[in-house]
């Protein structure tokens, strides 16, 4: 037995939609200085998603979070993502392997004023022992030592 009126509330149901995005609409987003879920204007939208969008309470911009009860891995399986191979991570070779493939040369203490050219071992007395990677410009070498690669002059009388 139908009540009167229980048709218009299911049709009602049938037809309400999710609301439509667009720039300057509001939606409701996990606000990262705020910490909480609070109504957003919408600044960026790419394929029907928000992507950027403006705090109306503290007014920070920031990328669009939905809830935080969402689980990461209904996030991570929506989009193109999905259907991406996952990205190779880049071998990692130590810093003592490659200075032993240079041959085991003895190292050349650094000056400015020596030459020096690629694959020379230096010993700086800041920066320590590394290598000659790269001669730029004729007078800068690029070195590359434990802990960083430097640009340093050299060939300078």
């Amino acid at each position: 037995m139908d009540r009167p009126g229980a048709a218009a509330i299911q049709a009602a149901d049938r037809y309400t939609a999710a609301p439509m995005v667009k720039v300057g609409g509001e939606v409701d987003a996990h606000c990262t200085r705020c910490e909480l879920v609070l109504a957003h204007t919408v600044h960026a939208v790419v394929d029907g998603r928000p992507i950027k969008v403006e705090c109306n309470t503290c007014h920070s911009v920031h990328r669009y979070r939905g809830t935080i009860g969402k689980s990461s891995a209904s996030r991570s399986s929506v989009g193109a993502r999905a259907g991406r191979p996952a990205r190779e991570k880049p071998a990692v070779i130590a810093f003592d392997e490659l200075l032993a493939a240079r041959g085991g040369a003895t190292p050349q203490p650094y000056s400015p004023k020596k030459r020096f050219v690629v694959d020379d071992v230096i010993d700086h007395p800041v920066f320590g022992r590394g290598f000659v990677t790269a001669v730029r410009d004729g007078d800068k070498v690029e070195i590359t030592f434990r802990s960083d690669v430097k640009l340093l002059i050299h060939g300078r009388a």
